[in-house]
This record gives structure tokens, C-alpha cells and sequence, in this order.
């Protein structure tokens, strides 16, 4: 197989054949190798079966992703900042990104955003995944958070579309919580967060979004086999003690 290799190599060089061909042929041969020196004692050689493609399929994506999902005030942020403290994973907040867009001096998106946000309706896609991709690039982690992404199915489309061989999702945290305790929390959050959303018009026109638009992906990753529910109706402990459970079963 060698003087295979070595011939097809030479045909390379000479232009008599196409790169293509020669790589099939090269990872053909490295898929089947299965004797691999761990040390420079041969006597210590061990005999291991590699797969060549399922380990470039995996080092395509540079980062690891949990989706964080469930209606407005469902308990995303506050468990997210629980995960991140107990398994080291970075919280990213499309929601948050979005505001801090919104604020920022010369923002080319800042008006667009505003108008979304007040209306409840959902920003475009190309808008967030921009914002997210930026974030995942700027941290020295792999390991991410996402909540409150994707709503809708052109969410999800364009995530497939511009982070396709970039992110991988691990799984799917879905907090599953009555629609008037999701509006009575953000009413007693609006309080003090100062969010020109958490007003009682919006709040029905984003807990109608996230019923007619966020539940369809719940369903689309459910059938994946993705999908982890908790419910969220409960204290902050009783729902982590849950949430801890999805995390330590995850490989990332």
C-alpha cells in the first residue's frame, strides 16, 4: 500500500493525477492503519482501529454548543449563570448580545434591533448569528451557552447556514414553564432591569411568538434525540439539581 501511495504521490506531482484522487486514496489507507507507536519503544505499540474521517468530521467544528431554550422568563438566564459557574461552559445571551448591539455608538444594526424589540418580534438571523459567531471568536473557551436561540425556523436555517462546520450542538435544554408564572416573573423583573420589553403588551406578543414559532424547533431537535426538558416551575435549586444532571452526562 505504500508503493501505492508513493507512486500515486508521484503521478501528483507530475499533474498526471487529480488531488482529489490521490487524498481518496491516502484516506483510505490512513482509515485502516491500525498499528500506532505510543512511545519510542516498539515493543510499546498498541493496537487501535482509526477512523481518519469521523476524527476530521470532528475537528471541523471549533466549538461545542448547548441551546438554552423556554418562554420569556422561563429561568434561561439565571440557570445559565449556575451552569457556567459549576461546568465552565461560557453563557452567551442572544437576547443580551442584542441589546448591547442595540446601545452600541455607531451600531449599523442599533435601529433595526430597537424596532424588533419593541414590537417582540424576532431580529433577522443574519444579524445574530453575526453577533454570537463574534462572541464564540473573541473567547478563549469552546464550550457554549446559547439561550434564547434559535426562535423560529429561519433561526435555525441560517444557524445550519453560517456555522456549519464551525459549532456542533451537544444537546437542547428546554425549561418548560406556565405562561402567566413566565409573565408575573418578567413584570417583577421589568421592575428593575429596566428592559423596555418586560411590559405586559410585549410579553403576550413574545409568549405568542415563542408558542407558534420556538416550539416547532423543541420538535424538530426532539426528534433528534437532543432534547433535554425540565421543568421550570420550581425554585432556582430544585430545577439546577436537574439541570446538573443533563450537564454531567454531556461529552464536551
Amino acid at each position: 500500500m505504500l508503493f501505492i501511495l508513493r507512486t500515486r504521490y508521484q503521478s501528483l506531482i507530475s499533474g498526471k493525477l487529480q488531488v482529489s484522487s490521490y487524498l481518496k486514496t491516502t484516506l483510505s489507507f490512513l482509515q485502516h492503519k491500525t498499528i500506532i507507536p505510543v512511545s519510542g519503544n516498539i515493543g510499546s505499540c498498541v493496537t487501535k482501529k482509526v477512523s481518519v474521517l469521523s476524527t476530521m468530521a470532528d475537528s471541523k467544528n471549533q466549538y461545542n454548543v448547548v441551546f438554552v431554550l423556554g418562554g420569556p422568563g422561563a429561568g434561561k438566564g439565571t440557570q445559565c449563570e449556575k451552569i457556567q459557574e459549576t461546568f465552565g461552559f461560557q453563557h452567551l445571551s442572544a437576547g443580551e448580545l442584542l441589546r448591547q448591539e442595540r446601545q452600541a455608538p455607531n451600531s449599523q444594526y442599533g435601529e433595526e434591533i430597537e424596532t424588533h424589540l419593541k414590537n417582540g418580534s424576532i431580529v433577522p438571523v443574519q444579524i445574530t448569528c453575526s453577533l454570537l459567531k463574534r462572541e464564540m471568536d473573541n473567547s478563549p473557551k469552546s464550550n457554549f451557552l446559547i439561550d434564547g436561540f434559535p426562535r423560529n425556523k429561519d433561526n435555525l436555517d441560517g444557524w445550519n447556514s453560517e456555522m456549519e462546520g464551525v459549532a456542533k450542538v451537544r444537546a437542547v435544554l428546554f425549561f418548560d414553564c406556565p405562561d402567566q408564572v413566565c409573565v408575573d416573573r418578567c413584570l417583577k423583573r421589568g421592575v428593575t432591569s429596566g428592559r423596555t420589553d418586560d411590559n405586559e403588551e410585549s410579553l403576550k406578543k413574545r409568549i405568542e411568538t415563542y408558542r407558534n414559532s420556538t416550539m416547532p424547533i423543541i420538535t424538530h431537535y426532539r426528534a433528534l434525540d437532543l432534547v433535554a426538558q425540565v421543568d421550570g416551575n420550581r425554585s432556582t435549586e430544585e430545577v439546577f439539581a436537574d439541570v446538573e444532571k443533563v450537564f454531567k452526562g454531556l461529552a464536551c
